[in-house]
């Protein structure tokens, strides 16, 4: 710590002043970006997955139940269109808690499958 600046860090055990020295970071202090760095790009995935879901129902505009009969199955539209950004939104409320506890990850990874999961439910039903 310095008088002018609290946020550098000096190493007092280098070897002259001229060698520039690295602080190294433990690996612990990783994983909360990482965390977060998954948390946080759910919201654009929502957004991927709200537009798909938004052309899957528009290729269907011209569908009747003759030409397309198996469309009535599988996931329903609100679910699918609304659920992507409820999934994202609880994904990085419930990280506020868990990003930096061990197993932590598993929030944004979880969302991540739902996102895809939808995605691929989908893509199974309309085409």
């Amino acid at each position: 710590m310095n008088g002018n600046n609290h946020n550098l860090a000096i190493d007092h055990r280098a070897g002259g002043a001229t060698e520039p020295t690295q602080i190294s970071r433990r690996r612990g202090d990783v994983w909360p970006w990482v965390n977060w760095g998954l948390a946080l790009t759910t919201v654009p995935a929502a957004a991927i997955v709200m537009l798909f879901a938004l052309g899957a129902v528009m290729s269907t505009d011209g569908c009747t139940d003759h030409s397309c009969p198996g469309l009535d199955k599988g996931i329903d539209f609100g679910v699918a269109f609304y659920g992507a950004p409820a999934v994202a939104l609880v994904v990085i409320l419930i990280s506020f808690f868990t990003a930096k506890r061990k197993g932590g990850l598993a929030v944004p990874l979880l969302g991540w499958a739902l996102l895809i999961a939808d995605v691929a439910i989908m893509a199974a039903t309309v085409a």
